[in-house]
């Protein structure tokens, strides 16, 4: 059987609505270890038909064997395999990589067969040695003469065996020295057992095989057939350690290893280009990062103060927009208070009394608010002592006129620097609550300016927010409170504070049925801090997110610039992969590449917009104390995934544009 077979092949292109036969019946059958020359001049379709043989395009007509397989069946991957396995390519133009140097053009073949990096480089250094070039290892195609170069792609022939090896034109870009040389090595590996077929227009040349076969405007016109007495060789001999195919997990590993070397290596040679497009990635990255972690650390510095205000709470207060018109809502009385203590889930209930004054301190007057303090008052208003004192049960029971005075209420009394503890605050009322409303036998309405005792200041625990109204306040023992500003037993309002042992809605639910048992109806409103509370994280998680959704729109520019940079890549490289094509790398390994390429360019342009978002957090935190910023682990992690996936997105249709490439087409590309 014998080992290439054609039957009338043919081969035609389409150029617009002319269709050019390039080959037309070809018929011809090649014995393993022949030594054989194409010969004709331009245009006889000698180079069709070393593609052909070559499994590097497919014949429009007719049927191609090798070894009894027809070709004309396997798929693209297959003819990929075919090539690896039995085909050795040397080109006119040697099609040698630039950015690998001899060693690695070598053992290119080897990659996609699953070798590892160190039998693979044993093999391609044993080869070079042989050929003469064991002192050129490490240099690159431009540091190489044309005759070296081309004993480099001999040894990319031979790495994976090269059974059949084709060579197109092998001393066109030689001198004759050179191309003598050339010749020689062709001769000795046809001796060896390696099957030629050499594609040339030159007689002189073509006279070195031992079979001739002549070819004119696509038709066989003459062939000497196989030599009498031809005898197929049995195994070929080894030119160097043998290398063995790997396992489909051990080519992944080396398929996915030397895809990030490639990628690494093709970004490396255009520096600039990469530093571009990196910067678009780093932009948006940064964008993203920087944006997301801005409104993270303002909403929990919102939503920190907000909750520390209004959480494990539920305010009470008189009056009902709901009631008829004409009704008078009740005010709340002591044992409605009392009876609401003993619920699930209260803590503790604040009485709120409070009444707008003047207060004066030597000549500086201001109006404020007025309120009965009680034990639970700091921690209901969610208030912290920072001067002084707070009231204290020997206040309480001895009615003092002391005061715990706010920050704003120190301001308006006192000019700036001037100490307020110890000093003497007089208030007065203006106007004395509704006789009729009095507590029988009580005080009298105040009639002057009462003075009280400065003990402590106090400010919000958040910061960001305050408690109460715009005034400021001052804070009186209630019992001081209720004797001489304001002796109404019944309050308007109130907050029940929570242990959170119960559920808030809970809580609420009981306190609205025990107040509509005590009253009748329901002519008081109550708030769930923490229902609003809720409400409001949903809100600011929605910004938090419209923002983010902003920011990622010039992540999306950047991945468009990808997309754009990695096609004119392919473009740029269509021969490359052409190449790679014809060593036996399958349309899953080009696409890999590109898409890796893609994605390694994403991942470092998300490196450095991670860096500067990160020294964007330690900026905005050293100017000012405020607002911390914090970059979490997460965050980076997530951004660096969401580069990642830019890339894979970004880099698909430039992958698959590159594995669609047929292999005599991008060979024909410069």
């Amino acid at each position: 059987m014998a080992l290439i077979e054609l039957k009338d092949v043919a081969r035609h292109y389409q150029l617009g609505e002319i269709d050019v036969p390039a080959l037309d019946g070809v018929s011809l059958s090649i014995e393993a270890g022949e030594f054989v020359a194409i010969m004709g001049q331009s245009g006889s379709g000698k180079s069709t038909l070393m593609n052909v043989l070559g499994c590097l395009d497919n014949p429009t007509r007719g049927s191609f064997h090798i070894d009894g397989h027809d070709a004309g069946t396997l798929g693209a991957d297959e003819l990929a395999a075919l090539r690896r396995e039995r085909f050795g390519f040397i080109f006119q133009r040697y099609h040698l990589l630039p950015h690998l140097d001899a060693r690695g053009n070598a053992a290119l073949p080897a990659v996609y067969s699953g070798v590892g990096k160190g039998p693979r480089s044993e093999r391609a250094r044993a080869l070079l040695e042989r050929l003469g070039l064991g002192e050129r290892l490490h240099h690159r195609p431009n540091e190489l003469s044309g005759g070296q170069q081309q004993r480099v792609s001999i040894a990319r022939a031979l790495m994976n065996g090269g059974q059949i090896i084709l060579a197109d034109e092998p001393t066109g870009a030689l001198d004759s020295a050179s191309g003598a040389e050339m010749l020689r090595l062709l001769r000795e590996l046809n001796d060896r057992g390696h099957t030629i077929i050499l594609v040339t227009h030159d007689a002189a040349v073509a006279a070195h095989a031992r079979r001739v076969i002549e070819l004119k405007d696509g038709k066989v016109v003459a062939d000497n057939g196989t030599p009498a007495g031809h005898v197929p060789p049995g195994e070929l001999p080894s030119d160097a350690p043998p290398v063995h195919e790997g396992g489909r997990l051990r080519r992944l590993q080396v398929q996915w290893r030397e895809a990030v070397a490639t990628a690494l290596l093709a970004l490396k040679g255009n520096r600039l280009r990469t530093a571009l497009s990196m910067l678009g990635i780093s932009i948006g990255i940064a964008s993203v990062v920087s944006i997301v972690a801005l409104t993270t650390a303002a909403r929990a510095s919102i939503e920190t103060d907000l909750s520390s205000l209004i959480s494990g709470r539920i305010p009470v207060w008189r009056g009902n927009p709901s009631l008829p018109p004409g009704a008078v809502p009740q005010p709340f009385r002591p044992h409605e208070i009392d009876s609401l203590r003993a619920l699930d889930g209260v803590k503790a209930i604040t009485v709120n009394r409070q009444l707008q004054l003047t207060a004066r301190h030597q000549s500086r007057d201001a109006m404020l608010e007025a309120i009965g303090g009680d034990a639970n008052t700091l921690k209901a208003r969610k208030l912290k002592l920072v001067e002084g004192r707070y009231l204290n049960a020997m206040d309480f029971e001895s009615r003092s006129q002391v005061v715990v005075i706010d920050e704003k209420s120190r301001d308006a009394l006192f000019k700036k620097g001037e100490p307020a503890l110890g000093q003497l605050v007089f208030v007065n009322p203006g106007m004395a609550p509704d006789p009729a409303a009095q507590v029988p036998g009580g005080p009298p309405p105040p009639t002057a300016a009462m003075p009280f005792t400065v003990v402590g200041v106090v400010a919000p625990e958040g910061g960001a927010f305050s408690f109460g109204s715009w005034l400021g306040q001052l804070y009186i023992p209630h019992t001081t409170f209720s004797r001489k500003l304001d002796a109404r037993a019944d309050v308007d309002n109130f907050d029940v504070l929570l242990d959170l042992t119960v559920p808030p809605q809970q809580v609420r639910a009981q306190i609205i049925h025990r107040l509509k048992a005590l009253h009748g109806r329901e002519d008081f409103g109550t708030w769930n801090g923490e229902e609003e509370f809720r409400k409001f994280q949903s809100v600011t998680s929605a910004m938090a997110a419209l923002f983010a959704g902003v920011a990622a729109i010039s992540l999306l520019v950047g991945g468009v610039g990808v997309m754009n940079i990695m096609l004119v890549s392919v473009s740029e490289r269509t021969r490359e992969i052409g190449i790679r094509m014809a060593i036996g790398a399958r349309q899953g390994d080009v696409r890999l590449q590109f898409l890796i390429e893609a994605v390694v360019l994403c991942c470092l342009g998300g490196l450095v917009g991670v860096a500067l978002s990160w020294l964007a957090a330690q900026g905005v935190n050293a100017a000012q104390q405020h607002l911390h910023v914090d970059i979490s682990w997460a965050a980076l992690g997530v951004a660096f995934a969401v580069s990642s996936g830019v890339g894979l997105v970004f880099g698909t249709l430039p992958a698959r544009r590159a594995a669609a490439l047929s292999p005599v087409d991008a060979l024909a590309r410069e």
